[in-house]
């Protein structure tokens, strides 16, 4: 049985070395079996395209790997290099910004007498609205030096009234925004500049994010959407910067007063960097301001009023600071 089960094997692999032999043959052109067309082409035919087909199919799975690893490193530096086009663009608006901001500085200060505006970047905002101090990178190092006779107006870039330095230190400063209880400066309605108003900050206000202008007389042309600007009196903010808009006008009061509510032109959630105004000495009123404010006694009056309440205003809003500047109405 051993014996029998030999030569089955060996048989087995006479037929296989035939097999091999003839299809071997069968690729030659002149070979006699290629010419011959015995039953062995039609028995190796489905052997020779089995073959074929394995071969072809395995070709084509090798290739599809390869291909399909090509792909992914093309993606991926793909992929890098549109991270770093994102950043850039990032990069170039980001100077974009800056650029428009120091194109904003350089216009303001042509604009107005101040040899210098110290930029400072916000470290610190409010925590809530009983400590209502932003505080910048800034301080008594850069100039910013609080005295008897000098005041620090911060603006941002588009010149819009941030607020006041409340206090600085060697390498920091506070600033008071005009939100802010303390905060009050004298301003003129922008289309209306004959009288003077104090705008001031409110403790119930602020909460809003609101301002307000007091003690309007009844007779006043104010109406909802009008610009409000400082005044320049006071000698600490220049003329024409904007403090905001008149959003709602209360009723007259038993005096026969009445008190516009304003919306800050600025916005503090967006401002990152703000800009104080160092100047000891400004020019409070414009020359075609003065001449419209002197044109009739009765406005000299409630200017010089104005004025006198604006300089006990400033002085007890912050202890630090004392308004001593001689004042220009008339």
């Amino acid at each position: 049985m051993f014996k029998n089960k030999r030569n089955r094997y060996l048989l087995i692999f006479i037929v296989a070395i035939i097999v091999v032999i003839l299809m071997i043959y069968s690729l030659i052109p002149n070979s006699i079996v290629n010419k011959t067309s015995s039953p062995f082409s039609a028995l190796l035919r489905p052997i020779e395209n089995l073959i074929d087909t394995v071969s072809e199919k395995s070709k084509n799975y090798f290739l599809t790997i390869k291909s399909n690893n090509d792909l992914i490193k093309e993606n991926k530096e793909l992929t890098e290099q549109n991270v770093e086009l994102r950043l850039q663009v990032k990069e170039n608006e980001a100077a974009a910004i800056e650029f428009d901001k120091i194109k904003n500085i350089y216009n303001l200060s042509n604009k107005y007498d101040y040899v210098n505006f110290v930029g400072a970047r916000i470290l610190q905002k409010p925590l809530n609205n009983q400590l209502n101090l932003y505080r910048i990178d800034r301080g008594i190092d850069a100039g910013i030096d609080l005295s008897e006779k000098e005041g620090f107006p911060v603006i941002d870039a588009n010149g819009y009234v941030f607020g006041r330095i409340y206090n600085s230190d060697a390498l920091t400063s506070k600033i008071l925004p005009l939100t802010s209880e303390g905060f009050s400066v004298s301003c003129f309605l922008k289309e209306n500049r004959g009288q003077a108003f104090i705008f001031k900050g409110d403790k119930d206000l602020n909460k809003k994010g609101l301002c307000k202008i007091e003690e309007i007389p009844a007779e006043t042309i104010l109406n909802v959407g009008d610009q409000i600007i400082t005044s320049g009196l006071g000698g600490i903010f220049p003329y024409g910067l904007s403090l905001g808009e008149v959003v709602e006008i209360l009723s007259v009061d038993s005096q026969g007063y009445q008190t516009a509510i304003v919306k800050p032109a600025i916005n503090f959630g967006d401002t990152e960097s703000v800009f104080i105004l160092t100047n000891k000495d400004i020019e409070e009123i414009p020359d075609n301001s003065e001449t419209e404010v002197t044109e009739k006694t009765k406005e000299n009056e409630k200017i010089e009023e104005s004025e006198e309440i604006v300089q006990t205003s400033e002085q007890t809003s912050d202890e630090t600071i004392s308004v001593t500047d001689e004042q220009q109405g008339n």
